[in-house]
């Protein structure tokens, strides 16, 4: 590891100049992304000069899913970076894949705005968008180090952001096996995300609450 990939120490500042660069890339590459996902709304005028908005809705629908799931990611990003003070090697990797995933999103966006309410284009959309999760709940892992962290963050903070990283991929691998008999149920099922993430939150604050608590064992 070369003196640029130390982790911060404790006299270091709270955040340096690669710490910042890190996360005015970040924020970019999600601009970039949401930016992405409004190419595929064309209007495409008839035969007559008419402008049919019907053909338009499912596109109009995989914007909207994907621009919410890509803002749930957002916020998780801005959660999470906001518990560091410092960046590494590493999180710099992990966190490429991870903006590489939510860059990729524009692509299965298109195409369940193509074919909705198809099981082929249904179970795409959804791995693509658990393995994001996955991506997420890795990047947690990586970033939440004592040598990173905020003074006062906890191991009891870092479960709940794990947990709550959980949230998404869960519903959409859930929405897998539902997609192969009925593609719409499946696809309504995805407006449970903000109550399976406040779940997730709520049981993994619950037991971080617990972990923080329990006595420091004595060597």
């Amino acid at each position: 590891m070369t003196q640029d990939d130390s982790p911060p120490t404790a006299g270091s500042p709270v955040h340096d100049l690669g710490f910042e660069r890190l996360v005015f890339f970040s924020d970019a590459v999600f601009a970039i992304a949401i930016t992405l996902l409004v190419l595929d709304l064309k209007l495409q005028p008839g035969p007559h000069g008419e402008i049919p908005i019907g053909p338009l809705l499912p596109k109009l629908l995989g914007f909207v899913i994907s621009f919410s799931v890509t803002a749930v990611y957002w916020l998780a990003h801005h959660r999470l970076f906001k518990t560091l003070r410092g960046e590494s090697a590493a999180l710099r990797g992990v966190n490429l894949v991870f903006l590489a995933c939510i860059v990729f999103l524009a692509f299965p966006s298109s195409v369940i705005g193509e074919y909705p309410a198809t099981t082929w284009a249904v179970i795409f959309y959804a791995l693509s968008v658990a393995t994001t999760g996955l991506a997420m709940g890795l990047l947690v892992l990586v970033a939440r180090r004592p040598a990173l962290m905020r003074p006062g963050e906890t191991r009891g903070g870092t479960l709940r952001l794990c947990l709550r990283s959980l949230g998404v991929p869960l519903v959409f691998l859930a929405s897998c096996p539902v997609a192969i008999e009925n593609p719409v149920l499946a696809t309504l099922s995805w407006m449970t995300i903000p109550l399976v993430i406040r779940l997730c939150g709520a049981v993994g604050g619950w037991i971080g609450a617990r972990m923080d608590a329990a006595p420091t064992p004595t060597p």
